[in-house]
């Protein structure tokens, strides 16, 4: 049975997808729905014409200052207007987005301004000291400054300049303001004439987490981010365009962030419910206020939800789909969501070389939980020996290969390194082990790298980790291969205990053998307040097995 065959009604089997720049998505939604909201923030709303006004306003502010075609702007913010604008009006200007996350420390952005070669540099007036620690590396000549106030309600606008402005280190200090430039105004003036773009223009460059070594960036034209708009737009059927909310609480930063919260919703004509960091009272309160219907994030985010005690007061019901990415999504967490909110949560798959969505389980249909779902419209999936490369039956575990038109154009600047990625027929090597079940869904289960080798065994940490989720006492847990004390790979299993709560080493093991028939046992657990993470909620499995320094 074909995979297509399981989609929701109302999902193309195939779109007729015209290629065309990111902005048309914009030009679009603004032509049809000029007076729908694009933003809400903290009661500030943003309509789609105004949108389009002000990123063409700055894309005009950009060529003023001297932006040259295909120049790499470099944009460090958080999920505030500003993202959007600069974002839109950056590409309008015929300019390489590069976005770089704004949690980020000094050596990383210097590597990614150096690396990306960028000329221009936007962020929030309060990262000025990391901007200026990274530009005394040499790199970034031009700097725009935005103040995290300038589009809050007046209100609340006044409270922040008194309350926080100072405290928080929002001011820049006169000598580098003097030096800087300033999106307000920048914005003050028509854009005048704008670059013609071009499908196969290059637009963004997003850098990986670099959980295993120096980060890359990965290039995407214009073109393969329209399509990955489109397909993941068109997963949700029953959208009505111009009347969805989107709760944007995933960084617009990450590809996962930028693809299924800012450039989704634009291609819906959805009103983007922004939200700067995760804080969970934070977030159910916008719920409440907002009313969002699709809520796209990843597992962290739903758990946290889930142990909120009285959590249904906050009026969760105006959640119709949520998708979860980024990070595999364990079935008791799924599962504890949709008891409180009767919204139906499913896992989808995606990394940052294909845009990043391929896979999505249907939202409203036949989901299959511990699977990443069936290939989006458009796109093509096979599992591979992970030795010959020669294709395998439905059932088999390999590597899984994935093509459509949402795929990369490359690693920036690193051609042996995409040859290694993409082969000469246009398939991506995921990195990911993988199966297909008959009927065409495809279940992820390890990252090559993670997989534990031990003596003759294959062992899948994922397979571990889902059953230590499934203990009542457990909020969070990892599983990672550490030599043994014969100097074979081990298996350890790292858990966190939910608040309160206490269990033995020797209760963990029992647990286990009750429920894993495996060839081999985690030999050790260790106890942790916290696993470290990503800030898009990937485990960071290095760290947890690296001597602290």
């Amino acid at each position: 049975m074909a995979s297509v065959d399981h989609y929701d009604p109302g999902v193309p089997h195939r779109i007729e997808i015209a290629p065309a720049p990111i902005p048309a998505l914009l030009d679009a939604a603004a032509e049809r729905f000029p007076a729908a909201p694009a933003i809400s923030f903290y009661g500030r709303t943003v309509s789609y014409r105004e949108l389009r006004e002000a990123a063409r306003r700055f894309a005009g502010g950009l060529l003023r200052a001297g932006l040259a075609p295909g120049e790499r702007v470099v944009l460090m913010l958080p999920n505030v207007p500003q993202a959007v604008i600069c974002y839109y009006g950056a590409l309008l200007a015929g300019g390489i987005v590069v976005l770089s996350n704004p949690l980020t420390d000094a050596a990383k952005l210097t590597h990614e301004l150096a690396d990306s070669g960028a000329g221009t540099l936007v962020a929030l007036s309060m990262f000025s000291d990391l901007v200026e620690q990274a530009r005394a590396a040499g790199a970034a000549a031009r700097v725009i400054y935005t103040n995290l106030k300038e589009y809050l309600p007046a209100t609340q606008r006044g409270l922040f300049t008194m309350l926080r402005q100072g405290r928080e280190g929002h001011r820049v200090p006169d000598a580098i303001a003097r030096q800087a430039l300033w999106l307000q105004h920048m914005l003050a003036d028509a854009p005048g004439d704008l670059p013609q773009l071009h499908a196969t223009d290059d637009a963004v460059i997003l850098y990986t987490s670099g959980t295993t070594g120096q980060s890359k960036g990965v290039l995407h034209t214009h073109a393969s981010l329209h399509a990955n708009a489109l397909q993941t737009s068109a997963w949700f059927a029953g959208a009505a365009p111009g009347a969805e909310r989107v709760l944007c609480a995933v960084p617009f930063s990450h590809s996962y962030g930028m693809t299924a919260c800012m450039n989704m919703s634009v291609a819906l004509a959805a009103a983007m419910v922004l939200l700067p960091t995760f804080e969970t009272q934070h977030v159910l309160k916008a719920i409440q206020r907002e009313r969002p219907t699709i809520f796209p994030g990843v597992p962290p985010m739903y758990a946290a939800i889930n142990e909120v005690r009285g959590v249904r007061k906050y009026g969760l019901s105006s959640l119709k789909g949520c998708l979860s990415g980024a990070a595999p999504l364990p079935v008791e967490v799924q599962e504890g969501f949709e008891r409180i909110t009767r919204a139906r949560l499913v896992e989808g798959y995606g990394l940052t070389e294909a845009g990043p969505a391929t896979h999505a389980n249907p939202i409203f249909g036949d989901r299959r939980s511990g699977t990443i779902g069936l290939p989006l419209p458009n796109t093509e999936a096979r599992i591979v020996d992970l030795h010959s490369g020669a294709d395998l039956p439905a059932g088999e575990v390999g590597e899984l290969l994935v093509r459509g038109p949402q795929l990369m154009k490359g690693y920036w600047g690193r051609p042996e390194e995409t040859a290694e990625a993409l082969t000469a027929d246009g398939w991506l090597r995921t990195g990911d082990v993988a199966r297909m079940t008959p009927d065409g869904y495809f279940q992820v289960i390890e990252r090559k790298k993670e997989m534990i080798i031990a003596g003759a065994y294959n062992i899948y940490p994922r397979d571990v980790e889902e059953v230590l989720y499934e203990h009542p006492k457990v909020i969070d847990a990892a599983v990672v291969g550490v030599p043994g004390p014969d100097g074979q790979p081990a298996i350890k299993a790292f858990v966190v205990l939910r608040a309160g709560e206490q269990i033995s080493e020797e209760e963990v093991f029992a647990f286990l053998r009750e429920r894993l028939h495996l060839p081999v046992m985690p030999s050790s657990v260790e106890f942790r307040a916290a696993l470290p993470r990503t800030f898009i909620g990937k485990i960071m499995r290095r760290l947890l097995v690296e001597p602290p320094e």
